[in-house]
């Protein structure tokens, strides 16, 4: 197991927007890829960050949240799995991940759920051992963040 001090501290969605997580009064630290994704499909578009990047590419902001919140139809649950995808696609041009897949369902009422895979680049420990975020894909593997809340 990776030291639990490494990493960025966990955030977790809420009502009310996202927060930390504690165990034992230490954050929960996430090693791997979780913020980076919370932070890409939740970060609204216009993002007053953004002006700290003169390259529009490194720019972020995402229409994944302003989707969940539409009526539910099958083209917005449609425009919903879109939205994530396309916020979550940086990830394939910066070679962290070869594919991203999501999919969206509506089980009951307003509920909507959106189940996203983000496949590694290589197949093994040893390629993945070899890129640039192979230790944190290895992190993400064996001690989530989301297994430690």
């Amino acid at each position: 197991m990776a030291d639990r001090f490494q990493g960025d501290p966990k955030l977790i969605l809420t009502e009310n927007g996202s927060d930390l997580v504690f165990n034992a009064g230490q954050p929960v630290m996430d090693q791997g890829f979780e913020n980076a994704a919370f932070i890409s499909l939740f970060t609204e578009p216009g993002w007053c960050g953004n002006v700290l990047f003169q390259d529009e590419n490194q720019k972020i902001g995402s229409d994944y949240e302003f989707n969940g919140r539409e009526p539910v139809t099958l083209t917005n649950l449609n425009n919903l799995r879109d939205s994530a995808e396309k916020a979550l696609a940086w990830m394939i041009t910066e070679k962290i991940a070869t594919r991203i897949q999501a999919n969206t369902a509506n089980p009951t009422g307003q509920l909507r759920v959106t189940e996203i895979l983000i496949e590694p680049p290589g197949q093994d420990v040893e390629t993945l051992l070899l890129t640039k975020y192979g230790e944190n894909w290895i992190n993400q593997a064996t001690d989530p963040a989301h297994k430690k809340v």
